[in-house]
């Protein structure tokens, strides 16, 4: 006999595991975004005269260009949810080239330059993140 309950399992109020997944992921992408974007308008309006200067034998202006289209895409496939796995991994191959450059590069860590490396340092963990993020919500 039925007392008026079902045998329907009770909902948790915790959410799905696949929402926070998401809020991180886009978390993630844009803190990786902004600084990349920070990091790109300088290049493309020819103010990032002291990296031009520190890049002159690895091609100079044109090297800085090139970086700065790099995050350009970057940016671009990080804001876009299907590419934004490949987002992140552009970012990441950026940004260790980025951190590279001002530890054992050359770049240095004086002036600017030194005050940019921790945001180098945040778009690299905010790049590496988006990559789990995804990685972890395209296996379900």
């Amino acid at each position: 006999m039925s007392n008026g309950t079902t045998d329907a399992p009770a909902a948790t109020q915790t959410g799905s595991p696949g929402k926070g997944l998401l809020i991180g992921s886009w978390v993630a992408r844009l803190v990786a975004a902004g600084i990349f974007a920070m990091g790109a308008i300088p290049k493309f309006t020819g103010n990032a005269g002291m990296l031009v200067d520190a890049l002159a034998d690895y091609g100079g202006k044109t090297a800085v260009l090139g970086i700065g289209v790099g995050e350009a895409i970057a940016i671009v496939l990080l804001l876009i949810p299907r590419t934004a796995l490949f987002g992140g991994a552009l970012g990441v191959l950026l940004m260790l080239g980025a951190v590279g450059s001002h530890v054992v590069g050359p770049v240095g860590m004086e002036g600017d330059a030194g005050a940019m490396f921790p945001l180098a340092v945040v778009a690299l963990l905010a790049s590496g993140a988006t990559v789990g993020f995804e990685l972890k919500r395209r296996k379900g």
